[in-house]
């Protein structure tokens, strides 16, 4: 789930991500926690909350990443634990850890990490349930961005009206297991096509390893070339 058109100005702003991204090099893990959000929409959307690396490259070839997602789809909600590697030569959708079950309310961690091996390894834990999951890969990405994101997600290339979230809060977060110390030109709000902004990514926490997304409203369904 790449990002979609992102922009300079006071703010950066995105069709499908808030959050924060971090860009240099010689990334190779990262991690955070959060809970998983209880939607209260009616109106169709799809969200999810994860952590990757190389999202925001220039290029948009890759992506590794693990998260949480929480959708309405017909009026009804789903929650469930998923993975998805982009590479220049598979972009397939995001797959789900079948037997972790996800519950809104759980607390959960997720990382992304390199191995001695050379291999990649998306690890996500339910703290709440004390159930785990992971899947091992070949990932050959640049290192060169990493992203903690509460996403709008693009659905058969439309970026959905956004679920209300509410505030979903990212903790302990980590950048080659250390604290990145998240600074404020890093956040992304989420503004939809006809500039509705409909999440607010808030200031890092003092120690800079904190944040917290705040829904805001659905905005327009978007597609997402």
């Amino acid at each position: 789930m790449g990002l979609h058109h992102r922009r300079h100005g006071p703010k950066q702003q995105s069709l499908n991500w808030s959050g924060y991204i971090r860009t240099g090099h010689g990334f190779t893990s990262a991690s955070a926690s959060w809970t998983v959000p209880t939607l209260t929409s009616s109106h169709d959307g799809y969200s999810s909350t994860w952590v990757g690396i190389d999202g925001a490259t220039s290029s948009d070839r890759y992506l590794i990443q693990t998260g949480t997602e929480a959708d309405v789809s017909g009026g009804r909600r789903s929650y469930r634990a998923w993975w998805e590697v982009i590479t220049p030569t598979d972009v397939a959708p995001e797959t789900l850890f079948e037997r972790l079950t996800i519950h809104p309310g759980d607390h959960v961690s997720a990382s992304v990490s390199r191995l001695a091996s050379g291999k990649w390894v998306m690890r996500l834990h339910d703290s709440t349930t004390k159930h785990s999951a992971s899947h091992t890969t070949t990932f050959k990405g640049p290192g060169s961005t990493v992203e903690w994101i509460q996403e709008d997600t693009d659905v058969n290339g439309y970026i959905s009206t956004a679920p209300d979230w509410h505030a979903v809060t990212f903790r302990a977060v980590r950048l080659n297991k250390a604290n990145p110390k998240l600074q404020p030109s890093e956040a992304v709000d989420l503004v939809d096509s006809q500039g509705t902004r409909e999440a607010a990514t808030g200031a890092p926490t003092t120690a800079g390893d904190g944040f917290t997304v705040t829904w805001l409203a659905p905005g327009t369904r978007t597609y997402a070339g």
